[in-house]
């Protein structure tokens, strides 16, 4: 069985079934969701597999559908949830080309009526605009051309035969300028042009491209002498996007023509509002079968997709599947095999066999929605490989303990709680529903959110911290009147230390230490997962010239340094009247000068009696540590490698085989193993771990550097804007009281800001580095291939990866 801590057993299983009950097995395998199937015929070509045609007559279905699915989100048509309909994939295919036709023939019916329609509006605009323009140029009266005089005689008319004519219509706004000058250099001046703004925004149509632009759009009449400049001026008008319009001679026509135009738009808005109301019921219609339509034809592609993996045996009509399926499932699948066959009508049993194979199996972990967040965290950084120690178990403690550390404070904790509980509880007004990403990240990662927030409580009840306030719940030890300590306190850091001249020093250290403490215990507890995997692989050597001799060189320098970091918390230096010894020169020394903290001038560097002789047998079990983790694995594995190609050749030999086969398993042996790669790769690990251990010790410190810095951070703005902006009494004048909420504004504001969003990234982000590299480290590879099981549940979700 799998857990979180490790994945499933996987079982690699052979279905030889007729090809007549292909569609029910395969149906039935998506409708239980426990199988991956395997891809019989990789590497060939999608063209030459036997389901092409069928893949994309659903591939042409499904754009059918995304074109109906965007015309529902234009119409802003809600998708009704789906539901289940006995409709096979030809029939659908018929359907949806009915619907797709009548939506073109109503959206191309529609957008003619309202090109039409705002043909009428610029018609009107020709109109109502052009009269004060004509009636200002009235027989009799001049108007400037380019600096000539054109006199409008009785005989000023659109029509042809007119000795000065007109023409009326309507252009883009930004065409005009260019227009116009255009006008002023064909007719050399000739022309008399006259624009207004038409303060509707009108719109352009493409009955080709079906699309639609809002355009601003400008009025124009240009008076001109003789019908060869009228034409000119026409031509170039529709050269500019220009739209002429008829604007009658006579007052009577005008009138008649206004009240026609006017009579038309109300007949033409009245088409369109029912034109409207078709489409929408129609596309109403739609969008209350679109869920189950798609998942019907999401579900036949998957089938046809999964057809192209099989191996079919034309002349015997079978075909042969090979699937990957959890060992506590491999009953389950015979079963849904065995019922799917007598679905289908078919009398001759399925035959399921259980093949061995040196192929590396998918990693199956099953996850709650708990874990969910954590494992994805995990996962980002790699799948865990095939049976491997699964390092998204402990992060749902050691993760948010890390952030805790960081992110220790009470109030702040508290709220980020509340947050993440908040998302926990409204998960049925988030699930399933299409979210903004950060909103989506939020609700994935919520039980993150919330247990670290719980851990930044945690940690903030031992710091005696919320919201930077000192706090003495559990009381205090300290008498301040006689300045000793009654007792240590009951829980947590002691709060007198909040209010000490050397609070700052005495935070720095015990943060660091504590930060050092964190991070060898959880490194040292990585090394010991990762004997959990040389045992799990039955990999004995690693775990004596591996796991040992990596224990061993941590042990003997961190494991030694968290000893003299607790001796040196236990021993009163004080009462003893010297000063305490400094660890880091403790360290160095050792190493530096071993055994010179025996000598009488170095007595102020002794922690405790016989410390030279543990130093110096630490050194020793170091430095024979780390040739034992760099040689001896290269050569056991050649060893092993020699022994297996001689047991191939031993059988080779007693099949007969010749000298030629022995050479290419010789051959094939050499190709699978090099001495020279293991020897690197080992050299690689082993200086990885050395040079690791002391930096990644450090990269700990991170702990420290933060929580700091969140604390120092929180005191600044509490003083600054909320004790000495509105909590130190100023007054009573209107003045001071706006003050006071101005300061507890800012206070929350920033407070949010810096501590809730930016300390709380910077917070998470770190503990991801070290949960990634400085404890994943240890033992975890990250190289598995994640198990995607052949699921109908998967359609319309979106992958998490």
């Amino acid at each position: 069985m799998g857990t979180i801590f490790r994945s499933e057993k996987m079982q690699l299983v052979q279905m030889i079934v007729q090809n007549d009950a292909a569609h029910a097995v395969v149906e039935a395998f998506g409708e239980e969701g426990i199988i991956e199937f395997r891809d019989l015929n990789h590497g060939q070509p999608f063209h030459k597999r036997a389901f092409t045609d069928e893949v994309k007559r659903c591939e042409d279905v499904q754009r059918k559908l995304a074109a109906l699915k965007h015309a529902l989100e234009a119409d802003g048509v809600a998708i009704a949830e789906a539901a289940k309909e006995s409709m096979s994939a030809a029939e659908l295919a018929g359907v949806l080309a009915e619907k797709e036709e009548e939506l073109n023939h109503m959206q191309m019916q529609e957008l003619m009526l309202k090109k039409n329609h705002n043909a009428l509006l610029e018609q009107r605009h020709v109109l109502e605009l052009g009269a004060g323009i004509y009636a200002a140029q009235a027989p009799g009266s001049s108007m400037s051309a380019g600096g000539a005089e054109l006199e409008i005689t009785d005989f000023a008319s659109s029509t042809a035969t007119s000795m000065l004519s007109y023409i009326a219509g309507v252009m883009p706004r930004l065409s005009m300028a260019s227009f116009q000058r255009v006008i002023f250099r064909a007719t050399r001046g000739n022309a008399a042009v006259y624009s207004k703004a038409i303060d509707e925004t009108l719109h352009s149509y493409d009955l080709k491209s079906g699309e639609t632009e809002a355009v601003e759009k400008d009025f124009f009449m240009i008076f001109v002498a003789g019908d060869v400049l009228k034409s000119k001026i026409s031509k170039i008008a529709t050269y500019f996007d220009g739209t002429l319009y008829a604007y009658p001679d006579m007052a009577a026509d005008k009138a008649a023509m206004k009240r026609e135009v006017l009579k038309r738009l109300g007949e033409s808005s009245e088409i369109l509002r029912t034109t409207a109301q078709m489409k929408t019921a129609m596309l109403t219609d739609v969008g209350a079968h679109f869920a189950s339509w798609n998942f019907t034809i999401c579900k036949d592609k998957m089938i046809y997709d999964t057809f192209n993996k099989f191996d079919y045996d034309v002349r015997r009509k079978v075909f042969v599947a090979d699937a990957w399926v959890p060992e506590s499932k491999v009953y389950d699948v015979y079963k849904t095999l065995s019922a799917a066959t007598a679905k289908a009508g078919v009398e001759t049993r399925p035959v399921l066999n259980l093949i061995e194979t040196k192929a590396t199996p998918p990693t199956h972990l099953p996850v709650d929605k708990m874990v969910y967040g954590f494992q994805a965290l995990v996962n980002t950084y790699g799948t865990p490989r095939y049976r491997e120690v699964n390092a998204g178990a402990f992060a749902v403690i050691l993760f948010p303990f890390l952030f805790g550390i960081m992110f220790g404070d009470l109030g702040h904790g508290t709220l980020l709680m509340l947050f993440g509980l908040s998302m926990i509880r409204n998960e049925a007004s988030f699930e399933g529903k299409k979210l903004d990403d950060l909103v989506e990240m939020c609700y994935g990662g919520r039980y993150v959110i919330f247990l670290n927030g719980c851990f930044g409580m945690y940690v903030g009840l031992i710091y005696n911290e919320a919201f930077a306030c000192p706090m003495s719940i559990w009381g205090s030890g300290y008498d301040r009147d006689k300045e000793t300590i009654i007792h240590p306190p009951i829980f947590g850091v002691e709060p007198a230390w909040h209010h000490a001249t050397n609070k700052i020093s005495f935070f720095n250290s015990f943060k660091m230490k504590i930060s050092i403490i964190v991070g060898v215990l959880q490194m040292t507890f990585g090394i010991f997962l990762s004997l959990l995997n040389h045992l799990e692989y039955r990999n004995y050597k690693k775990v004596v010239f591996q796991f040992l001799p990596e224990l061993g060189f941590f042990g003997s320098i961190f494991g030694y340094l968290i000893f003299l970091i607790f001796y040196k918390w236990s021993v009163p230096w004080v009462e003893l009247g010297k000063p305490a010894p400094s660890l880091l020169t403790t360290l160095i020394n050792m190493f530096m000068s071993p055994g010179a903290v025996a000598l009488p001038e170095n007595a102020e560097l002794l922690l405790f009696q016989g410390q030279a002789d543990v130093e110096a047998v630490l050194i020793l079990v170091a430095l024979v540590c780390v040739p034992l983790l760099l040689f001896p694995i290269p050569f056991l594995e050649s060893c092993e490698h020699e022994a297996a190609l001689k047991k191939k050749l031993a059988y080779k030999a007693l099949e007969g085989g010749s000298a030629h086969e022995e050479a290419a398993v010789h051959e094939e042996g050499e190709h699978e193993f090099s001495f020279g790669d293991a020897f690197v790769h080992q050299a690689i690990h082993t200086i990885e771990f050395v040079l690791g251990s002391i930096s990644n010790t450090a990269s700990y410190l991170r702990l420290w550097a933060l929580s700091l810095a969140h604390s120092q951070l929180s005191e600044l703005f509490w003083e600054k804007l909320l004790v000495e902006g509105a909590l130190e009494p100023k007054g009573s004048s209107a003045a001071n009281m706006i003050g006071c909420w101005v300061a507890v504004i800012m206070w929350i504001v920033i407070s949010f800001m810096v501590l809730m969003v930016m300390e709380n990234l910077s917070s998470f982000l770190h503990a991801l580095r070290l949960q990634w590299v400085e404890f994943q480290g240890k033992f975890y590879s990250g190289d598995g291939i994640r198990f995607v099981a052949f699921d109908f549940k998967t359609i319309g979700e979106e992958s998490s990866e």
